[in-house]
Parts: structure tokens; sequence; C-alpha cells
């Protein structure tokens, strides 16, 4: 550096070198030495400060502590890095891991808390609190998980993450604890009075009525958390750690191996959970309700855990990106400050309804109402229609197999046909199969009827599961950063709309005779589906 003393020289030629680019660079690029070489690479850069210019000079060396300040001032936030790093090798496994307790406990503590209420429930009326409990929790996720995605957005995304998993915590303990005074004050009111049913007074009593809106209640916040927690993880941690390093093949390879592990979780949590429960009989439910608090709260530690660890490691995660006001449309309603819980809610369904994924979200969504799937109201209607048990689980298992197909599907769609088309013929895929289910209402013998009825359903799998990672990729890639938590929590709140219905159509029509109007019903929304993505899809096309 000229006729600089040695001892700023070394330390300016350091400075020089480790400068930070202020503008992200989307190839490779090789390593550079000085400034000037970095000039070349970048020639549309604006022009740098002259504490920038490598070039020898006689005069001296600038005053130490401005230069530092200068620096300070001129050097960017580490995410818009240089140089495309690679993601840390252990970044993928942590959040396999934290993915992985995460389902396992939802999956356990759905299986759980349904059993549970069966039995707690009227002998008379076994379902009565099964359906109760449903209605309330899909009601309760369609009017918060709006304002939960508009906090995701507004707050520290360690802070948000924290926080959401005490609230679950929480109400994992809250809903535990409730139960098991439900389990224990029924079974000393049966020893006197025998089996109880709708009339008995012990559902009449005000501790009863108490501990069972505690159930509902703090269940209900549970769930609301869950899905919280994954709209936090799935729809911004992980393509902001993709887009970071510039790695969309890691975008896509994360998003299908997690979905196998959701697949996976849904098979084998529930056998798990009733192993637990036969291991303490029927007599003794009070312990499998304590066994599977605890596994649920030890599961949220893991989670915990591994989410700071993650990050840690990946910089980008300490800093959102601004909003700016002239290039975003939706920055009038972009849940930026505090407006209240309706305020919120509302806002960040008016973002969802105003951006690009609005369309293929809504089709997602409209899935939800469908009933032709391994659910509790077709898993009822089956088991009525004389198919054993063990049949039941048979052909569950093969269809929950037959999804994983659909999500090797999606990932060599996708990178030889693009998302938008992967979604196009997996959800026309998915309407054809289901079709074949549909047909079933129209044959009279019964086991001509359930073979049409199930097969369809397995394979109509391959495209559900195969859709529902091209919408959640899309919604990842073409949601700005500041708007992921609204749109991700107004999505999922949707969903719950429709899977709310479909309770409420099961309620309406719950005889079995009247199973064929729920598979009306639900072809009709699967058909709409269709229509809303193809829409989607032409326009894309046409903007191409």
């Amino acid at each position: 550096m000229g006729n600089q003393p040695a001892r700023f020289k070394a330390r300016t030629e350091v400075d020089e070198t480790t400068m930070i680019s202020p503008d992200p660079i989307d190839e490779e690029t090789p390593d550079v030495s000085t400034l000037s070489e970095l000039d070349s690479l970048l020639p549309s850069r604006p022009a740098l400060p002259s504490f920038y210019d490598s070039t020898p000079r006689s005069t001296p060396s600038p005053d130490p502590d401005k230069q530092q300040n200068n620096r300070r001032h001129h050097t960017v936030n580490r995410r818009h890095t240089l140089l495309a790093e690679a993601p840390p090798a252990f970044v993928r496994p942590t959040l396999y891991t934290s993915h992985f307790t995460s389902q396992w406990a939802e999956r356990t503590w759905e299986f759980t808390i349904v059993l549970l209420l069966t039995y707690i429930g009227p002998q008379d009326r076994a379902l009565l609190l099964v359906s109760s409990y449903g209605l309330f929790c899909a009601l309760s996720s369609l009017v918060t998980l709006g304002a939960v995605g508009a906090f995701i957005d507004r707050a520290n995304r360690i802070t948000a993450f924290r926080l959401i998993l005490l609230w679950q915590n929480f109400s994992v303990i809250a809903a535990t604890a409730a139960c098991f005074a439900l389990l224990v004050m029924k079974h000393d009111v049966e020893k006197v009075e025998g089996t109880l049913n709708f009339n008995s007074p012990f559902y009449l009593e005000d501790w009863t009525i108490y501990l069972i809106v505690m159930v509902h209640v703090f269940g209900a916040s549970a769930q609301i958390a869950s899905s919280g927690s994954t709209v936090s993880i799935e729809k911004d941690w992980v393509p902001e750690i993709a887009k970071t390093y510039q790695d969309p093949g890691w975008l896509t390879q994360t998003n299908v191996s997690m979905r196998q592990i959701d697949l996976g979780c849904k098979v084998l949590a529930p056998v798990f959970a009733g192993f637990v429960i036969e291991f303490c009989g029927k007599d003794n439910l009070e312990s499998a309700c304590i066994a599977m608090g605890v596994f649920n709260v030890l599961t949220i530690l893991c989670e915990w855990i591994c989410s700071r660890k993650v990050y840690n490691e990946v910089s980008a995660l300490h800093t959102k990106a601004a909003v700016d006001p002239a290039s975003s449309p939706t920055t009038p309603t972009t849940p930026s400050k505090k407006k209240g819980f309706i305020a919120d809610s509302l806002s960040s369904f008016s973002i969802f309804f105003s951006s690009k994924v609005a369309l293929p979200g809504l089709a997602l969504a409209l899935l939800y109402i469908n009933i032709m799937s391994y659910g509790s109201i077709m898993l009822a209607y089956v088991s009525w229609r004389g198919m054993s048990a063990p049949l039941i689980g048979l052909t569950r298992g093969i269809s929950a197999t037959i999804g994983l197909l659909g999500t090797i599907a999606f990932q060599f769609s996708s990178k030889h046909t693009g998302i938008n088309f992967t979604g196009f013929w997996s959800i026309i895929m998915q309407g054809v199969f289901l079709g074949v289910s549909f047909s079933s209402i129209f044959f009279d013998d019964t086991q001509t009827s359930l073979v049409l009825l199930i097969s369809g359903v397995c394979m109509s799998r391959i495209g559900l599961w195969a859709f529902d990672l091209a919408v959640s990729q899309q919604m990842q890639e073409m949601v700005p950063e500041n708007e992921r938590g609204a749109v991700g929590g107004s999505q999922s709140a949707l969903c719950s709309m429709f899977e709310m219905l479909s309770y409420v159509f099961g309620l309406i029509w719950s005889r079995p005779e009247e199973f064929n109007n729920l598979v009306t019903i639900s072809y009709g929304g699967q058909l709409l589906a269709v229509v809303c993505y193809c829409i989607f899809y032409a326009g894309s096309a046409i903007r191409k």
C-alpha cells in the first residue's frame, strides 16, 4: 500500500479482502484479493467510496478509527455475502430431527386425545365429544392462525418460535391435566353407577363441564401452536436458508424429506400411541394420559434445542427484510406493527388473497373438505360396512406407502418440468382417482363399492402429496420474506375452515346410509380445487 507503515499495511489489506459486497451475487464467484478485481466482476455496482480504493498511494494512511467507522457504515449484513457458501452439513439433519419430533408428538397426541375423549364421553353417544372437539379446534384455528402468522412476521425468528413452543408446552400440560382429572372422576363414578349414558348426572356436574371445556380450549390451543411452529419453520426458516445459500435444490430436497417424515409419523405414531394405551390397559388410562403428556413436553424441548442450533449457525435468520413501499403492493396491509388481534387476522387474509399464491393456496385448502381419506368419518363408515380392523389398518398403511411415491414423483417432476406444471398434473391426477372413489356411490354391491372407494383413495395419495409439496414450495419461493407468516397462517386457517365444514356435514348426515352425500360434497370440493389451480396455471403460462 505505497508508503504506508507496515503495521497499517497488513491491517488495510486484510480489511479490503474481507469487505462484503453490498449486492448479492447469484452465481459462484471466484476468490478475489483486491477490490479492483471485485469491480471487474461487478461492473454495474455503484462507485465505492474512496477508502475502498486499493490503488497504491503516496499519502499517509487514514486515521484507523475513522477507517473503522467507514467500514462499519458500508458493510452490509452477512446474509448478502459475496461468496455463496454451502449450507453447513448439520443444518438439514437438525431440521429433520426437529420436524420428526414435532410430527411424532402431534400424531400421537391426536390419536390419544380421540381415544380418551371417546372413553370419557357417554356410552350411548361415543362420538359426541370427539366431534365437538374437532369442530372447536378447526374453528379456533380459522379465527387465530392469521394473527399468529402476523406475529411470526413481526417478531424476531427465534423469539417467535420459542414463544410458540412455550405456548404449546403449557397448553399440552393443561389439556393433559384436565383429561387426567376426568378419567379419575369417571372411574370413581363408574364403580358406583356402572356404565354412564348421556343423561347421567355425571355429565351435568359443574366440575365435569369445566374440565371438558378445558380439554377443548387447551387442546385447540396446542393445535394452533403446533400449526404456528410449522408455519415458522417450513414457510419462513427453510426458504430463508435456501435463499441465503442460493441452492434451490436444497429447498426441494428438504421439502420432500419433510413430507416423507410426515407420512412416516402419520402411519407409525398412532401404532406407538396404541401400544402405550394397550400396555397401560383400559382400567389405567390415566397412566397413558400422563405418559403422552410427558412425551409431548420432551419433544418440545428437543425442538427448542434444535432450533437454537440452526439459528446460531445461519446468520441470515437473525434479521428480516425491510418492506419496500415502492415495490410491495401489499405494503398498506402488511402487519409490520401491532394492530390488535382482529386487525392482524383481517390484514393477514388480505395479504394472502392479494398474493401470487392465493389460488394455489385456496385449491390446497379446498382438499380439506374431502372425507374420501382415511379420516375418522370414512373409517367409521367402512367399519360399519363390515371391514375388519386389521384390513382397515392394512389398507391405511398401503395408502400412506403410495403417498411416499408422490413425494418421489414431485422431486423428479419439479426438477425436469418445474413447480407449476408439477402442481397441475398432480391435482388432475388426484381428481381422476377420486373420481373412481366417487363412482362407488352408484353401485349397490357392498364389495364392489368398497373396492372402488378404497382403491381410488389409495391411488389419489400420489397426486395429493405431490400437489401439497408443489403448493408449499410455491409459497416459499413466491411470497416476500416479510409476508411469509401472514400468508402461511392464513392458508392454514383456510384449511381449518374447510376441515371444520367436513365435520359439520358429518354431523348433518350422521347416519352411515347418508355417506353418499358426503362423498358427493367431497368430490365437488375436489373439482373446485382443480378449477382454482388451472386458472392459476393458465395465468402463469400467459405471463411467461
